[in-house]
């Protein structure tokens, strides 16, 4: 079975849509607070109104999105991109992190790029990198087809 040139992976719309009618449902109580004249109402306003607008960016065309090529893997969030060779990473695997499980990895030895950050990363979260989401996949599931691309080897999302 040979591999495409890329694979595009898109977050799934439920998950933004879960968030936008949480932070909808926030809003309207902040409302209901400021009727009542409490000024916290507006903080609930502001924070969760936030919310609402990142959870419709997020659901538009392009704003998020894992593309995996032959050469490496990119990955958009909220239009901001990231490309990573895949000769840059030592290996993907899924890990806990706060309540999420998430696709993680370390960069591979010799690797010097983007240190800081990778020092900052690895002493909070105890890894170099992972990605936003898992686009509609388990993470474990996402790690594993990810390391084949890595390997240069199909996946078992890949067509003849």
């Amino acid at each position: 079975m040979t591999r495409p040139a890329s694979l595009r992976l898109r977050s799934s719309p439920w998950k933004h849509l879960k968030l936008m009618v949480v932070s909808a449902g926030f809003v309207t109580m902040g409302g209901f607070l400021v009727a009542r004249g409490q000024a916290f109402g507006w903080l609930c306003i502001a924070f969760f109104g936030l919310g609402v607008v990142v959870a419709i960016v997020t659901m538009l065309p392009g704003a998020s999105y894992l593309e995996l090529r032959r050469d490496g893997f990119e990955f958009s969030s909220l239009y901001r991109k990231w490309f990573q060779r895949w000769s840059d990473v030592e290996e993907f695997f899924p890990q806990r992190i706060a309540t999420n499980v998430m696709v993680c990895w370390n960069f591979a030895p010799g690797y010097v790029g983007q240190l800081r950050g990778r020092r900052v990363s690895a002493g909070l979260a105890g890894v170099e990198a992972a990605l936003p989401d898992t686009y509609g996949m388990p993470a474990a599931e996402l790690a594993a087809l990810m390391n084949r691309w890595r390997l240069g080897g199909p996946g078992p999302l890949d067509q003849d």
